[in-house]
């Protein structure tokens, strides 16, 4: 597969009850949209343990399996960075959430930092990745095993359920987004 070149795109934040179209400006604030470099993996696994025991696992026992099974994720992409697309939102130099979509159709990871939640920065992310994987998938679709707690997030920008959640840490419930 070939490397597709992202340019910065403002992320934004909501600024009254209704959503934006995606890619466009949603406040005097600009979060900018970017590809992820190595140098920032440090700060974006901080970012995502901090989602994780915030906002996804129930013990300290579950946050550790998922902050290990999401690793599992960063160093696949670090091998593979032609296989897939892996932006952050970038506020005032602090990554405050990243996507992670392997082969175009996976989508493995989607945090946002637990302070900026409901200000438009996943959906956003989402966005960015979207019409590049709709080029790039082989699927047609992309897919996510969702924690319990983001499902409501995933239907509202488009996704639905496709079987019976799985029992694991955080949860796991399969949604697709088609195109």
């Amino acid at each position: 597969m070939r490397s597709i070149a992202i340019a910065p795109t403002p992320c934004g934040i909501r600024d009254d009850s209704s959503w934006p179209k995606p890619g466009t400006e949603m406040s005097r604030k600009k979060k900018m949209i970017e590809p992820v470099e190595a140098p920032d993996i440090p700060e974006i696994q901080r970012l995502i343990e901090s989602a994780i025991r915030e906002s996804v696992a129930d013990s300290d026992e579950d946050a550790v399996y998922l902050i290990d099974d999401i690793q599992v994720s960063i160093d696949w992409w670090q091998e593979n960075p032609g296989k897939c697309l892996h932006l952050k939102c970038v506020d005032d130099g602090e990554v405050v959430g990243v996507i992670l979509v392997k082969d175009y159709w996976n989508l493995v990871n989607l945090f946002v930092s637990p302070a900026m939640h409901r200000q438009g920065i996943g959906r956003n992310l989402f966005f960015a990745v979207e019409p590049l994987c709709r080029e790039q998938s082989p699927r047609g679709r992309i897919q996510v095993n969702s924690s319990a707690n983001a499902v409501g997030f995933y239907k509202a920008i488009g996704f639905h359920q496709t079987g019976p959640g799985r029992n694991r840490p955080g949860g796991c419930v399969p949604l697709e987004y088609v195109f």
